[in-house]
C-alpha cells in the first residue's frame, strides 16, 4: 500500500500599500515603483502558481537595484525550487543570506533544495540553524521531521512534529492537519497503531473531507486485523474519488480475507477496468497477477476442504 506525505514550506507574503500613483518627478521613485510592482507581480503569480512569470517578476526587481532586491533573492530562491532548477535557487538563497543573515525564509527554502536533492543530512543542518534563532519556528520542525522521515528515522520524525504541534506560533488549522496526519503516518511506519489511529481520528475531526486520513486510517485497521473498520475508511476514500483506483485493489484484499470472494473479485474487475483507462498499464499487469493470484489460493483451498 502505498503512503503519502507532502512537503510545504510558507511564503513570506510582503504587503505594501499605495495611495495614489506617485508623480515620477525623480528616478529613485521611479525605481522604486516599477520594483514594487514587479514585486506585487511577482507574489500574485506565486499564488497563482504560474512560476515562470513569477520567476521573471522577481529578475526585474533584481535588475532594478531597489530595496526589494533582498526579498527578490530569496522569493526568486523558492520560485526557482518549484521550477526544479536547484542550482539556480541553491544560488538565489546565498545571496538572499549575503544581504541578510537573518533571512530565515532563504534558510528554510535552502533545507527545502537539499531535501529535493536528498541531501537529508545538509536540510536538517539548515533547519537546526532556524531552531537556533528561532525555537518556536514549528516550520523549521515539521521540515526537519520531513527529512528525518525521509530517512527512515522515524521517531525522530515523529519527535519533531510534535514539537512543531506545540508552538505557540502555529495558529492555523490547515498547518495542524497537515503535521498531525504526517506524525500519524510516522507511528504508522513504526508499527505504533494506536497512535497512529488517533493521530488521523484527530486529523479527520479537524477535516472530515480529509481522503489521505481515511486512507492512512484503514492502514491500521488493516495491520490491527480491524478488516470491517478498513472497508468502511476505504469506501469513504472512494467516495471522496473514484478514481483512486489502487484503494479498489486494496478493499478487494480485505473482502478476501473475510471470506467475500464475489466482492474481492468485483473490486478487482472495476480496478482493472480503471487502470485500463487510465492507461496505467503496469498497475494493470499488478492486478491481473494479484487476481490469478487470488484464484489459485481459492482453488487450493477448496481442494484441501475436499481433500
Amino acid at each position: 500500500m502505498a503512503y503519502f506525505c507532502r512537503l510545504f514550506w510558507l511564503l513570506v507574503l510582503f504587503i505594501i500599500f499605495f495611495g495614489q500613483q506617485p508623480t515620477f518627478a525623480a528616478s529613485d521613485d521611479v525605481v522604486r515603483y516599477h520594483a514594487s510592482d514587479f514585486f506585487n507581480y511577482g507574489l500574485e503569480n506565486v499564488r497563482q502558481q504560474n512560476y515562470q512569470e513569477a520567476l521573471s517578476n522577481f529578475t526585474k526587481v533584481i535588475n532594478l537595484n531597489s530595496y526589494l532586491v533582498h526579498a527578490a533573492y530569496s522569493n526568486r530562491c523558492l520560485v526557482n525550487l518549484q521550477l526544479n532548477n536547484y542550482d539556480a535557487a541553491k544560488s538565489d538563497c546565498a545571496i538572499a543570506l549575503q544581504r541578510n543573515p537573518d533571512n530565515l525564509e532563504a534558510l528554510l527554502n535552502l533545507g527545502l533544495i537539499y531535501v529535493q536533492l536528498k541531501d537529508y543530512s545538509a536540510a536538517i543542518a539548515q533547519y537546526q540553524q532556524i531552531i537556533n534563532r528561532n525555537d518556536h519556528d514549528y516550520r523549521a520542525y515539521y521540515n526537519r521531521g520531513l527529512a528525518y522521515f525521509a530517512m527512515q528515522d522515524y521517531q525522530q520524525a515523529v519527535a519533531d512534529y510534535s514539537q512543531a504541534l506545540t508552538s505557540p506560533n502555529l495558529t492555523t488549522n490547515a498547518d495542524r492537519i497537515l503535521i498531525t496526519s504526517d506524525r500519524g503516518l510516522a507511528y504508522l511506519m513504526l508499527a505504533d497503531y494506536d497512535k497512529a489511529r488517533a493521530d488521523f481520528n484527530q486529523t479527520i475531526n479537524l477535516d472530515p473531507l480529509n481522503e489521505w486520513a481515511y486512507f492512512n486510517r484503514a492502514c491500521c485497521h488493516h495491520r490491527q486485523g480491524n478488516y470491517w473498520a478498513a472497508i468502511k475508511d476505504f469506501t469513504q476514500v472512494l467516495q471522496f474519488n473514484p478514481a483512486q483506483t489502487q484503494v479498489y485493489v486494496n478493499r478487494s484484499w480485505l473482502y478476501h480475507l473475510l471470506g467475500l470472494e464475489q466482492a474481492a473479485f468485483k473490486d478487482l474487475n472495476t480496478a482493472l477496468q480503471q487502470y485500463q483507462a487510465q492507461e496505467d498499464f503496469q498497475a494493470y499487469q499488478r492486478t491481473i497477477t494479484l487476481k490469478e493470484k487470488l484464484k489459485q489460493i481459492i482453488s487450493q483451498s477448496t481442494l484441501s476442504q475436499w481433500g
